[in-house]
């Protein structure tokens, strides 16, 4: 059983709010741990200095944007920060999806959300609690991925 016919996000290809899914085909969320690693190559020192870098500001619920597969969501749950984790392709949530669903049994799992949501209607595609996040996350190359608003098919660099 394939994680598509398993794990159903709102939308099939076209992300929130109607902007073109540019992961649609499903390719990229089955090989992307082959390229940032999966959760166990993540290197401790990597996540030390996540993890240490948040609860040094008192960080508890944490909004983790374009999230991807998850990765570092999952990282930061087991650490027991709350995570929001949103990303405007569903095929890369998917992956997230089934890992939060093969782990419902633990707490923090359980209680861990998961939206899909993009760039340009965040604040509309996600609720924001009353007293808002602790930190607002973009880890990884998720800026390289930005929707190309223009149709220069041009690079973001930050």
């Amino acid at each position: 059983m394939s994680v598509d016919s398993v794990f159903r996000t709102r939308s099939l290809g076209v992300a929130a709010e109607g902007l073109p899914d540019q992961y649609a085909d499903g390719k990229a969320a089955k090989v992307w741990e082959l390229y940032i690693g999966d959760i166990q190559s993540r290197t401790q020192e990597y996540k030390s200095w996540v993890v240490s870098l948040l609860k040094r500001h008192g960080v508890r619920k944490v909004l983790d944007v374009a999230c991807g597969t998850g990765v570092d969501s999952i990282m930061l749950v087991e650490e027991g920060f709350q995570m929001v984790s949103v990303d405007a392709s569903d095929k890369m949530l998917k992956f997230a999806l089934k890992a939060r669903w093969e782990r419902r049994k633990e707490a923090a799992f359980d209680q861990w959300v998961i939206e899909e949501a993009n760039w340009l209607t965040l604040p509309d595609d996600i609720h924001r609690p009353a007293d808002g996040y602790d930190a607002v996350i973009c880890l990884g190359n998720s800026f390289a991925h930005l929707p190309d608003f223009k149709g220069l098919d041009s690079t973001v660099w930050c």
